[in-house]
């Protein structure tokens, strides 16, 4: 329990439900595992924490501007059997799958290695279209990290690898964390990287210029590991990095993607023992509600 009073109060701000016989705007998908982490754990948690302090928020942007028509459905948390991300990932980018064409799938992880079902999933609604927005202090581009392959530290190149993502469609924000193995292979592969330094000097007109350079014609999904804010933003996160985005930063750069096709949302790594205040959940959450406005004004 968090400790935040919301009686009265529903989970997501209330949006609505669908109507019967219509596909929802967006779609949650809890993945209650952390058996990545190998550091520090408490991801797993998230997906409750998440849905009980959504309901303090309401459907209208930082921006003032109103929501409350944009339909929501949230399947709860997929199944999880023993083991690693590795033996739930078919299962769990199965179900992912199935999300309606018109519906934008939301993942609330977990460890990071939740976006490998989640790239798999969405290779597979969007026929191979899928262009990657990666907001991270770690770019998880390691082919075995602590003696596996599925840490948290390989969490993006076992999505690559799974989903069949081109890297030349991967951008890489706020990481400031590196194995040299990932920096051989961001070069190699052809990874576009900014760097958390570079980030703070960007205006958001320029992040979008590079992330159409990226995405090309394709469909953007957007994977936020809450680590890539600064840990004075976000202190309750498996491995804080110093030296991070500001709060602010992170939405000024989800503010400049509106207008593009966005395909969906993962966010993870936020660990609720860890945190202080809830601070890094509602940090996320903001993030979270900041998207669900950005698809009301695509529409």
């Amino acid at each position: 329990m968090t400790g935040f009073n919301t009686d009265g109060l529903k989970p997501w701000a209330g949006l609505p439900a669908p109507k019967p016989g219509s596909a929802p705007d967006a779609r949650i998908f809890g993945v209650p595992l952390d058996r990545g982490s190998f550091y520090r754990k408490g991801a797993a948690q998230a997906p409750a924490t998440l849905r009980e302090l959504s309901a303090i928020f309401a459907p209208v942007t930082e921006r003032a501007e109103l929501f409350n028509e944009v339909t929501i459905e949230d399947s709860g948390d997929l199944p999880i059997v023993d083991g690693d991300m590795g033996a739930n990932v078919e299962a769990i980018s199965a179900t992912i799958a199935k999300t309606p064409a018109g519906t934008v799938p939301i993942v609330l992880g977990g460890d990071h290695t939740t976006v490998a079902p989640t790239l798999v999933a969405q290779q597979q609604r969007l026929n191979g279209r899928v262009a990657v927005l990666y907001i991270d202090a770690h770019p998880d581009l390691n082919d075995i990290s602590r003696s596996s392959r599925w840490s948290n530290g390989c969490a993006l190149r076992r999505g690559l690898e799974l989903g069949e993502v081109d890297p030349r469609r991967v951008l890489l924000l706020g990481c400031r964390d590196y194995d040299w193995e990932e920096v051989e292979y961001i070069r190699q592969a052809g990874v576009t990287l900014i760097p958390s330094a570079e980030a703070h000097r960007l205006t958001p007109e320029q992040f979008r210029d590079r992330v159409q350079d990226v995405a090309r014609d394709g469909r953007l999904h957007i994977s936020l590991d809450i680590d890539a804010l600064d840990p004075s933003a976000a202190p309750g996160t498996g491995i804080p990095a110093a030296g991070g985005l500001t709060s602010r930063e992170l939405l000024d750069f989800l503010h400049a993607l509106r207008g593009l096709p966005l395909a969906g949302l993962d966010v993870d790594e936020v660990a609720p023992p860890l945190d202080q205040g809830h601070v890094t959940s509602l940090a996320a959450l903001r993030f979270i509600f900041e998207f669900l406005g950005a698809l009301k004004l695509a529409r």
